[in-house]
């Protein structure tokens, strides 16, 4: 019996350090803290508009966002930046970046100059592919449409 509960308590150890290893945990700033570290690292700036009542935004979160790649890329060669719709501070970043509905999500350049903007939901694959068309600098060359056709 002993044996029993002492593998027991193993596996369970082992599955809550996969469990955790899974679950990525991505530091969004808001739109001051964002603006201020873009200056500071040089990197683009991914703004996600979101809404609490929003579907697609929550279904990202508890995959998308929740997948450990797409944190370690978001934090490489971004600065994530997260704001409510309704808020202060998200009509602000509306009215300067436009809005197309949640989520939205706009690419700036460190000179504050918008890249791209762009409505929808994807899965972590998908968005892993959207990322890497702006951080390997693709944008430059041809459309998002251009890219995921090659």
């Amino acid at each position: 019996m002993r044996d029993l509960t002492t593998l027991l308590l193993i596996a369970t150890g082992f599955l809550l350090i996969l469990i955790g290893s899974s679950m990525a945990s991505i530091r969004w700033l808001d739109y001051q803290e964002g603006i201020n570290e873009m200056k500071k690292t040089g990197k683009m700036m991914i703004i996600y508009i979101h809404s609490d009542h929003c579907q697609y935004c929550r279904k990202m979160e508890a995959t998308t966002f929740k997948n450990r790649k797409v944190e370690e890329v978001l934090e490489r060669f971004f600065v994530p930046v997260k704001v409510e719709k309704n808020s202060e501070e998200g009509l602000n970043v509306r009215k300067i970046y436009g809005y197309m509905g949640t989520p939205t999500f706009h690419f700036i350049q460190p000179d504050g100059k918008k890249v791209y903007s762009l409505f929808g939901a994807w899965n972590e694959k998908e968005f892993l592919e959207i990322l890497r068309y702006f951080y390997e600098g693709h944008y430059r060359e041809k459309t998002l449409t251009e890219y995921f056709m090659k």
